[in-house]
C-alpha cells in the first residue's frame, strides 16, 4: 500500500501568499508603467500645444526665492509680481522684486488678490500705499477665487461683485488697464456678470479653446524655474495669442 504524503498546512498558504504577492508586484509595476508612458504623452502633447503660443510668462511671489530677472528675460517675455492682497497683506518680496526686474529685457505686471471681506476702499488704498507707481508696464492683475462661505451658493455675492466692479474701476486710475485672474468657474458664475468686457487670465486652464477676451492662459500653477542649480516655484502662462498681437497688447 503507498504511503500517503502530507504536506504541511503553512506550505499551502506559504504558496497562496506568495502567488498574490507576485500578481499584487506585477500589478503595481504596470500601473507605474503605464503612469509614466502617460506622463510622458501628456508631456509631449503640452510641449506640442506651447509651440501654438510664443509669448510666455510667470507669475512671482515671496515663496519664489530670490530670481536673476536678467537670466529670466532670455526665455521669459513677462512677468507677474505679486503686490498686495484683501487690505492688509503685502508680498514680502515685492519692492525687491520689482526694483530687480527694472532694466531686464521683460515686460511687468503687478498682482492684487481681491478680497470678499474687505471693502473695495481698502483694497485700493492698501495697493495704492503699497505699489505707488511700481506698476510696470502691464495691466494690473485682479486674482479672484471662491474661499471659504464666498462661493456661487452664497447670497451676499451680488454685493461682493458691485466691490470687485468698483475695485477695479478704482484701479484703472493707473490707465494701464486691469485684466482679472479666475479659474473658468469663477470667471462664468461671479466675474463676467459684473465686468462682462474686462480682459480674463483663466487660471489652470487648458492651452486651446479659449476665446479673445481671455488674453492669458495659466498652463502650470506648479511650474518652476531653474536658477544656479536649484528649481524655484512659480505659476506659468502664455499669452493667448501671437507676438505681432502680443505687440499691440504690450506696447
Amino acid at each position: 500500500m503507498k504511503r500517503t504524503e502530507y504536506k504541511p498546512i503553512y506550505e499551502n498558504t506559504y504558496r497562496r501568499r506568495h502567488h498574490r504577492r507576485w500578481w499584487w508586484g506585477l500589478g503595481l509595476l504596470l500601473a507605474v508603467v503605464i503612469a509614466v508612458v502617460g506622463w510622458s504623452q501628456w508631456q509631449a502633447h503640452q510641449k506640442q500645444q506651447l509651440e501654438n503660443y510664443p509669448v510666455r510668462g510667470m507669475t512671482i511671489n515671496q515663496d519664489s526665492g530670490y530670481l536673476d530677472f536678467q537670466q529670466l528675460s532670455k526665455h521669459t517675455d513677462f512677468v507677474y509680481l505679486q503686490a498686495t492682497s484683501g487690505a492688509t497683506y503685502t508680498d514680502d518680496d515685492f519692492s525687491d522684486n520689482y526694483s530687480r526686474s527694472q532694466g531686464a529685457d521683460l515686460k511687468v505686471g503687478v498682482a492684487h488678490t481681491f478680497s470678499f471681506t474687505s471693502s473695495a476702499a481698502r483694497q485700493y488704498r492698501h495697493f495704492h500705499e503699497t505699489v505707488g507707481q511700481d506698476t510696470g508696464t502691464l495691466p494690473i492683475m485682479v486674482a479672484v477665487s471662491y474661499y471659504g462661505k464666498y462661493n456661487s451658493s452664497n447670497t451676499d455675492m451680488a454685493a461682493q461683485g458691485q466691490k470687485l466692479k468698483t475695485l477695479v474701476s478704482r484701479l484703472k486710475w493707473y490707465h494701464q488697464g486691469v485684466i482679472i485672474f479666475a479659474n473658468k468657474q469663477v470667471l462664468t458664475q461671479f466675474v463676467r456678470p459684473v465686468l462682462p468686457s474686462e480682459d480674463y487670465w483663466i487660471a489652470g486652464g487648458k492651452l486651446a479653446g479659449h476665446d479673445s477676451q481671455v488674453k492669458l492662459i495659466e498652463y502650470d500653477a506648479d511650474g518652476s524655474v531653474t536658477q544656479n542649480g536649484q528649481d524655484q516655484p512659480v505659476a506659468r502662462s502664455v499669452f493667448n495669442g501671437n507676438r505681432r498681437v502680443w505687440a499691440k497688447y504690450a506696447p
